[in-house]
C-alpha cells in the first residue's frame, strides 16, 4: 500500500508542510486579519503556482524558465515583490478593533486578490523554481514510476500542501478570536519583517552575488 504513487506523494507533501517560508507567514497573517475565505485564496494561489512549475517542467518548457536570464529577472522582480509587500506590512497601522470584532473578509475581489497575492509570493520566488525542477527530476528519472504514476505523485503532493495549507488558514482563523489589536500589529510587523529579509536576501543573491540559481 505504501508503494502507491500516490502514498509517496502526499508523504512528500506532508515534508513541504513543515518548510516555513515567505508565504508561510504571509499565509497565517492574511487569515488572522482577513478571515478564512481570504486565507483559502491564498493557500489555492500557493498550490496553482507549484502546479504550474510541476506542469512547465513535464511539459519541457522548464528550460525556457530556468535560463540564467529568465531566472535573474524573476528573482529581481520576486525580490522587489516580497520587499515592498513588506514594507507595507511593517508599516501597516490600520487596525481599528479588537480581533474579536473583526468580520470575515470572504468576498470575490478580497479572494482574487488573495489567489494572486499567493500565487506571486511564490513563483516569483527563484528557489521554488529551481526546487520544483529538482523533485519532477528525481521524479521522471524513477524507471519504476510511468506517466500515470507519476500523475498521482504529484496529485498527492499538491493534493497535500493544498489541504495543508487550508488547515492552517483554518487554524489561524480560529486564534483571531484571542488576538488582540496590538498582537495583531506585531504579528504584520513579523511578517513584513520575514518577507523583507526574503527579499532582500533574494535581491543581495541576484545582484550582488550574481547567482544564478540554477542546479547542476
Amino acid at each position: 500500500m505504501f508503494d502507491l504513487p500516490i502514498i509517496k506523494g502526499i508523504g512528500f507533501g506532508l515534508l513541504i508542510a513543515v518548510l516555513l517560508g515567505p508565504v508561510f507567514f504571509a499565509l497565517i497573517q492574511t487569515s488572522i486579519t482577513k478571515g478564512f475565505g481570504a486565507g483559502a485564496g491564498m493557500a489555492m494561489g500557493i498550490v496553482l503556482s507549484d502546479a504550474f512549475c510541476v506542469a512547465i517542467s513535464f511539459l519541457g518548457l522548464m528550460q525556457v524558465v530556468q535560463g540564467p536570464v529568465a531566472l535573474r529577472w524573476i528573482g529581481i522582480i520576486g525580490g522587489l515583490f516580497m520587499l515592498i509587500y513588506g514594507i507595507v506590512l511593517l508599516l501597516s497601522r490600520k487596525v481599528q478593533r479588537e480581533a474579536v470584532h473583526l468580520p470575515d473578509v470572504n468576498t470575490g475581489v478580497v479572494f482574487g486578490g488573495s489567489l494572486a497575492k499567493g500565487f506571486l509570493l511564490n513563483i516569483l520566488n527563484p528557489f521554488v523554481i529551481v526546487y520544483w525542477l529538482g523533485v519532477s527530476s528525481f521524479v521522471s528519472s524513477m524507471p519504476e514510476l510511468d506517466k500515470t504514476d507519476k500523475l498521482w505523485f504529484f496529485a498527492g503532493t499538491l493534493g497535500t500542501i493544498l489541504a495543508t495549507d487550508l488547515l492552517k488558514s483554518w487554524g489561524a482563523k480560529k486564534l483571531r478570536h484571542y488576538v488582540t489589536r496590538q498582537v495583531i500589529l506585531w504579528l504584520n510587523r513579523i511578517s513584513g519583517s520575514v518577507l523583507l529579509l526574503f527579499g532582500v536576501k533574494i535581491l543581495y543573491d541576484v545582484l550582488v552575488l550574481n547567482k544564478s540559481f540554477i542546479m547542476h
